[in-house]
């Protein structure tokens, strides 16, 4: 029987316009304010991450806000 192995999907960060590979999705600046927030993978998957926790992630490269 064969084991079917998933293709890597690559995500986009609409708001910088960046791609991020699904491995290592997560949102880089969770804090800063985005319009994308509600519909984001990235920012759904930095909060699956964090275990569903009521604190909010820290930013991945210190430039939130």
């Amino acid at each position: 029987m064969p084991i079917f192995q998933v293709a890597a999907m690559e995500l986009v960060c609409e708001k910088y316009k960046e791609k991020v590979d699904s491995k290592k999705a997560v949102c880089r600046r969770p804090t800063e304010y985005c319009k994308f927030r509600s519909a984001c993978l990235l920012y759904f998957l930095t909060r699956e991450k964090a275990g569903e926790e009521k604190k909010e992630p820290g930013d991945r490269d210190g430039e939130g806000k």
